[in-house]
């Protein structure tokens, strides 16, 4: 009986080591992220000027910048890793950063507007 305990032992451990590697993976990908930053009078220089920070240049920002919101909101849409996140959360004018998707951003206005 004892062999048979190893062995699911082993098969367990394989598992877990597998799944731990499959889910480090997912975090390390870019996903779609809305990030919302402060009023400005030049929204979309901001917009650029902020990812910029994190990506390295203006023109790697205008290239990933997948739409800007500039309406009601002050933010972009743009695909984005943990890391990036995080350093794009430093920077000053940056309000707050959601997953992108249009269920997530039904979902948070849903909860913030009051519609009569």
């Amino acid at each position: 009986m004892a062999p048979l305990f190893g062995y699911y032992r082993v098969i367990f451990l394989v598992i877990f080591t597998l799944l731990a590697a499959s889910s480090k993976c997912e975090v390390d990908e870019a996903s779609v992220q809305i990030v919302y930053m402060a009023k400005s009078k030049t929204s979309s220089a901001s917009h650029i000027q902020a990812l910029a920070s994190v990506l390295g240049s203006e023109m790697a920002a205008k290239k990933a910048i997948i739409y800007e919101y500039t309406r009601t909101i002050n933010g972009f849409a743009v695909k984005l890793t943990a890391d990036q996140i995080n350093a794009l959360l430093k920077h000053p004018a940056v309000l707050k950063i959601l997953p992108g998707g249009t269920e997530n951003v039904a979902a948070h206005v849903s909860t913030t507007l009051r519609i009569p």
